[in-house]
């Protein structure tokens, strides 16, 4: 089974969600692949009708990216997801291309990309109350900058943002945004604080919990907070460790906490 999902991962082609934010490619030519396993509980919606709802829910997610140029960077990603409403299963795969303007590290005065991102949606997800996407085809457009400061033997300071449009075959359009700031100490250890927006720009305010039918055409709103802590092996990776908590929600899963460990392990085929 496992063989059969690393496959159709492989081939899936170039690529959303923990698809790539930060404006710094990774080595040219090389391939990054990035299992996770993210848990999240949640025991209300804000507006929802009723509001008491809980659910306990895990999230395999599979991720690979690679720059084939300096200017291009390609990723994708395969999500499983299983929840208190369902049982383990394909949630969602997604796609992203994006393009490098402007190069700090090169000598810019930022970096700065702009991109556009595909992803499909099974349609059983869509009725979950923890899966967050609008609907069964979603596209994006997006736009990140940032900046680095530091030596390249004792590590760096990075600040980033980053910002999205996205529309689907149904429903509204939806808004999403991010600003973090990671500390990298002596190529070793590297912290991150991130803030994450997601708004919808339905005309619905009231989540009907006992017949859902998809965040679509619900106005909701939040902001989520995250730590992560990561430590480096350099030619093996990375190990990282972060917790997120929903700060603000409105028509959407509050009070959220999620805990997700995932490697990182470059690798090349040339």
């Amino acid at each position: 089974m496992l063989g059969k999902i690393f496959f159709f991962f492989c081939q899936s082609g170039a690529l959303l969600y923990a698809l790539n934010v930060e404006p710094w490619y990774r080595n040219l030519w090389e391939f990054t692949f990035s299992p996770s396993y993210t848990y999240d509980y949640f025991r209300s919606i804000q507006r929802g009708r009723p509001s008491s709802v809980s659910s306990n829910n895990h999230l395999l997610l599979f991720h690979l990216d690679f720059p084939p140029s300096v200017s291009w960077e390609l990723d994708t990603e395969l999500e499983f997801a299983a929840t208190s409403f369902q049982g383990m299963g394909f949630r969602s795969s997604g796609w992203q291309a994006r393009y490098l303007w402007l190069d700090d590290v090169a000598g810019d005065p930022i970096s700065l990309t702009t991109g556009w991102s595909f992803r499909g949606v099974s349609r059983r997800n869509l009725k979950d109350l923890d899966c967050p996407y609008h609907a069964t085809l979603n596209f994006e457009g997006n736009i990140s900058c940032g900046k680095e400061w530091g030596h390249p033997n004792e590590g760096y300071l990075r600040a980033c943002g980053f910002g999205a449009l996205g529309w689907g075959n149904k429903g509204s359009l939806w808004v999403r945004f991010l600003g973090r700031i990671e500390k990298n100490i002596a190529h070793s250890h590297r912290w991150q604080l991130s803030l994450q927006g997601y708004f919808g720009l339905g005309h619905q305010v009231i989540v009907n919990t006992l017949h859902f039918n998809g965040y679509g055409s619900i106005r909701h709103k939040s902001l989520d907070c995250t730590l992560e802590y990561s430590y480096l092996f350099r030619v093996w990776g990375e190990l990282s460790f972060s917790y997120s908590r929903r700060v603000y929600a409105r028509s959407f899963p509050q009070g959220v906490n999620f805990f997700m460990i995932k490697y990182l392990l470059p690798f090349s085929l040339f």
